[in-house]
């Protein structure tokens, strides 16, 4: 088990290393964690967000992004930022999170469905137990 942590542990290293400087890896990172967290305050905690509401998070994350950029004196992170602040981004993490709320909602609607064929199925089970022991 510890070779496989330790093993683990180096693969991340190495993929730390090569993606460290690329502007791509931080949007994608800062992207998933966003989407993550707006997934989760959507069905966990129960809040709702407007695509205005939405927008403002994520130009507000870009703009931390572009001050730590600047404190760590890192173009890459500053680019970065200024991505994740695009109109453009805010766009399209609206439309990826309402995706996931929307798929969200069709597998609740879906699980209520099967429930409720597999309680049919079951009386339709018991019926058809109780008619045969009774014509026995």
């Amino acid at each position: 088990m510890k070779e496989i942590i330790e093993a683990g542990g180096r693969k991340m290293k190495k993929l730390w290393k090569a993606n460290r400087d690329k502007t791509s890896f931080w949007i994608s990172l800062v992207t998933f964690l966003l989407i993550l967290g707006l997934t989760y305050a959507e069905f966990k905690l129960t809040f709702s967000f407007t695509a205005t509401e939405m927008t403002l998070i994520t130009s507000v994350l870009g703009s931390f992004i572009i001050l730590i950029g600047n404190i760590l004196n890192n173009k890459i992170i500053v680019e970065a930022g200024k991505s994740i602040g695009s109109a453009e981004f805010s766009e399209k993490i609206v439309k990826t999170t309402q995706a996931v709320v929307d798929i969200q909602k069709d597998l609740v609607t879906l699980k209520k469905t099967l429930e409720n064929s597999n309680t049919q199925q079951f009386e339709q089970n018991i019926k058809i137990q109780e008619k045969i022991k009774n014509d026995k």
